[in-house]
């Protein structure tokens, strides 16, 4: 408990008019002097006596929303003392990227009441924010002084990627991306014709280790069981932090990290169950499910050391798709390469690639290192037709829905 400023003021004031009586011999003024100076000691001793013990808890609803979607916020304040409060100031912090922190004005709580209050925000960016703590403050009527509890708890808001709605992608020759469409249309990455294996599993039948995949990659590989089928297809993200240009929300990571929520979403909904790939994580979506997912792209970052070489010994090593979308920063002609090697064996393999060139803005056309840029862009896309990838270049404004249309055409973009 403290006084604030207008108690302090009146405090002070009084001293200096008492002490002014004292030494004038005003007997009326000082008595008045000590009247006034009643009033915040007595507020001290108010708050001092009603001040309230209160329980509260915190409840989102939903914990994890679209960046752009609405999220309710409950705030829930139990008195547990034995004397009504004054009334309550509510004040939640939360971050400054979420808006104004609320607050909120409780009527007096009887003694056992519960009261339940609530607002509303917006997050407009994907992230993870910790709501909290909450700070609870009650004065006496006149203003005079004030009491603050604050209760520690936190809680976590997860705020995915915006997810824009995209058409169903057609393969060539008219074949839909769903679990409907022929085995025929599908080809492996890995090659049909390759023995599907994984790693071995403490448990595993010996007899199904397959021992000529083991001495090729160096550790003990089992036999897959025996699947059906099933259409599907792999999301690869490009994590390095070097590779996209721009800041904050308007960066190339972000969008290539919208594009693959937008595509994941997509693809999980035309029934097939689609896998992301970054240099770091895994992830598949089966039976639409792609909340972890999800989870994940709210706070991925852009970091240093996620080689693309990493990307690409994972998608080799999944199990069999019927196409790959790649999200790509910049890339050099040595990197397309090893992206090359995705479709040797065939499959439907569509490039995102970052024009560094044509994002960043202010930049001089004729600077040296903005056309070594220009020029890596152009052979690592060369390198990535001529492999067999279909190429569509990303610059800055590009907007999503159009360029997913076009993922099916199967023709190179122009660079």
């Amino acid at each position: 408990m403290e006084l604030t400023g207008r108690g302090k003021t009146l405090l002070a004031v009084s001293a200096a008019v008492g002490l002014t009586a004292l030494v004038v011999g005003e007997g009326d003024l000082l008595r008045a002097a000590m009247l006034a100076a009643i009033a915040p000691i007595g507020g001290l001793a108010l708050l001092a006596w009603t001040r309230p013990a209160l329980e509260s808890n915190r409840v989102l609803n939903p914990a994890q929303i679209e960046a752009g979607q609405p999220t309710q916020v409950r705030l829930g304040i139990q008195n547990t003392g034995r004397r009504r409060p004054p009334a309550l100031m509510l004040e939640d912090r939360i971050p400054y990227r979420l808006g104004n922190r609320p607050r909120l004005v409780l009527e007096r709580l009887a003694p056992g009441a519960r009261s339940v209050v609530n607002y509303t925000i917006v997050p407009g960016s994907r992230g993870a924010y910790e709501l909290g703590p909450l700070r609870v403050r009650c004065s006496d009527p006149f203003g005079l002084a004030v009491s603050n509890q604050e209760f520690p708890m936190t809680t976590r808001l997860i705020v995915t990627p915006r997810i824009e709605p995209l058409p169903t992608l057609r393969l060539p020759g008219g074949a839909g991306l769903s679990s409907g469409d022929s085995q025929a249309q599908a080809v492996s990455i890995t090659g049909n014709d390759d023995i599907a294996v994984r790693e071995y599993r403490h448990g595993d039948d010996l007899r199904r280790v397959h021992w000529k995949a083991s001495a090729h990659r160096g550790e003990l590989m089992v036999r897959r069981e025996e699947q059906p089928w099933e259409n599907s297809a792999a999301v690869l993200l490009d994590l390095r932090r070097g590779a996209h240009r721009g800041e904050g929300e308007m960066s190339s990571f972000e969008w290539m990290v919208n594009a693959a929520a937008s595509a994941t979403v997509r693809l999980a909904r035309d029934g097939m169950a689609p896998r992301l790939v970054t240099a770091h994580s895994e992830f598949e979506c089966r039976r639409g499910d792609y909340s972890e997912t999800m989870r994940y792209l709210a706070t991925v970052s852009a970091t240093s050391g996620a080689q693309l070489s990493r990307v690409v010994e994972k998608a080799q090593r999944a199990r069999s798709v019927s196409a790959i979308v790649a999200l790509l920063g910049h890339v050099t002609p040595e990197e397309a390469g090893a992206l090359g090697r995705l479709a040797r064996r065939g499959g439907h393999c569509t490039a995102l690639l970052l024009d560094p060139t044509r994002w960043a803005h202010g930049a001089n056309p004729n600077d040296p290192r903005e056309l070594a840029f220009a020029a890596q862009h152009r052979a690592a896309a060369a390198a990535l037709m001529s492999a067999g990838w279909q190429v569509i270049p990303v610059v800055s404004g590009s907007e999503l829905r159009r360029v997913w249309t076009g993922l099916g055409m199967w023709k190179a973009a122009g660079v």
